[in-house]
């Protein structure tokens, strides 16, 4: 059994890692290299932004775990026990590894730019920010009760909400929903990796009830920001649709390249044993006159 991931040529492995590095390097630092997410302003008779603030049902660790480091690590033993068991190089498993990285990293990418660019008010916008006017005034004094105004000249007062910095700097980033991104590419991508493989037991219903399992539980977390006022319904849909689409697109990039990989590989092993051909045969041929002295040797004698 070959322990070799057989690179051709071996600047790929560098190449990808570095690229790898980099992309992740950005998205994790991504608010520091684009800069404050865009001020949206707001009617104080909104009710969409009148919701009280809930913690978190699932946490920003869980969230790592259930999109990032349970999928990653389950998807690294299921290639390799089938690596292991279909006695086959380990490639394999450096190419969905690889691909499913390039796709987190994507999912975060555009989910951050969609934060950052739309600025969306979280539900529960009014009890964060509780914002004031430059006049002193508030969206709870009388005079701008009922006014169809949209105010764009504000200021938090987290001395008034009891708020922290990070919650006052989360308030603007409700659009789409990041968990909802995570949860869904991480576990619909193990989904489709289940059935692009057909493990476990090829025709009975443990592949599609693990399938289920998976979907079920990125769709809780995404009900989960809804429940917990961190979202909008449209937000939710956004970020699952996003983090879906990139997993379907990753997971069919990562099946291209090894139908293209398994097509080189027979090319080569062509090649190969035609070679082995070619040179038998020419062999055969210098060692024809030789076998024929022998004969007629043994003919006169």
């Amino acid at each position: 059994m070959s322990f070799s991931l057989s690179f051709r040529p071996p600047l790929r492995l560098l190449v990808d890692i570095v690229l790898l590095g980099l992309v992740l390097v950005l998205v994790e630092n991504f608010a520091r290299f684009w800069g404050p997410p865009t001020k949206r302003g707001f009617f104080c008779d909104d009710e969409s932004l009148m919701y009280p603030y809930h913690e978190n049902t699932v946490s920003p660790a869980l969230l790592h775990w259930l999109g990032l480091f349970l999928p990653l690590i389950g998807l690294v033993v299921l290639e390799s026990f089938l690596c292991y068991r279909a006695d086959t190089s380990y490639w394999r498993v450096f190419n969905t590894t690889r691909w499913f990285l390039y796709g987190y990293a994507f999912n975060d990418l555009l989910k951050s730019i969609g934060k950052h660019t739309i600025g969306r008010l979280r539900p529960h916008f009014f009890e964060v920010c509780s914002p004031q006017f430059p006049d002193g005034s508030s969206c709870s004094d009388e005079a701008l009760r009922g006014v169809l105004k949209y105010q764009t000249d504000y200021d938090c007062r987290p001395d008034l909400s009891g708020a922290s910095e990070e919650m006052i700097r989360d308030v603007r980033v409700s659009f789409p929903s990041g968990h909802s991104a995570m949860a869904f590419y991480g576990l619909v991508f193990v989904a489709l990796l289940l059935r692009h493989r057909r493990w476990p037991l090829p025709g009975s219903l443990l592949g599609p009830v693990l399938q289920l399992a998976c979907v079920c539980l990125a769709w809780f977390v995404a009900l989960s920001r809804v429940m917990d006022y961190k979202h909008h319904w449209s937000d939710v849909a956004a970020g699952s649709l996003l983090g879906a689409g990139t997993a379907f697109a990753v997971i069919r990039a990562a099946a291209l390249e090894e139908q293209r990989r398994r097509y080189q590989d027979a090319q080569a092993s062509v090649k190969q044993e035609a070679a082995v051909a070619e040179g038998g045969a020419a062999k055969g041929v210098q060692q024809m006159p030789h076998d024929l002295c022998l004969v007629s040797c043994q003919s006169s004698n």
